[in-house]
């Protein structure tokens, strides 16, 4: 397998986990002072990371992340890749929707057991709130 390859891999394994909210999968795809950095707020660390993303989805019904096909640029044992993400969901308590367009700036390292994130960063296009129609959604 590829640098480029291994790499589309641990994109594909952290959007994976995070449906699922499968959260050592997602954790693996982090250094282990890794660095996740949202809306200005950088997150050191799995001890950290993983309740900040466990907390904001405990307000959702459900909620998905699509990833799209990155740009991966490798240098050694570093690497870069940029990969827009379209995330959207239902609040649980109401019928109002989410949804959130940006793309994940990436920086990371050839460790002992293959590449991992020192640095993901969320840069945000735009965020859409809005009503949903009550009732089921089929039928």
């Amino acid at each position: 397998m590829s640098d480029e390859q291994a790499i589309q891999q641990v994109i594909n394994r952290y959007t994976d986990g995070c449906n699922r909210q499968d959260w050592p999968q997602v954790m693996a795809t982090f250094a282990e002072d890794g660095i996740w950095e949202v809306q200005g707020n950088a997150i050191r660390g799995h001890a950290n990371i993983q309740p900040a993303m466990a907390g904001f989805l405990t307000q959702m019904a459900y909620f998905t992340q699509i990833a799209s096909a990155s740009v991966i640029e490798v240098a050694g044992d570093r690497a870069t890749a940029r990969t827009a993400i379209r995330e959207c969901g239902k609040f649980a308590d109401r019928d109002e929707a989410l949804e959130v367009l940006g793309y994940y700036a990436d920086e990371l390292v050839r460790g002992v057991g293959g590449w991992v994130f020192v640095r993901r960063v969320f840069n945000s296009f735009g965020l859409h709130r809005f009503a949903l129609l009550p009732g089921p959604a089929l039928g």
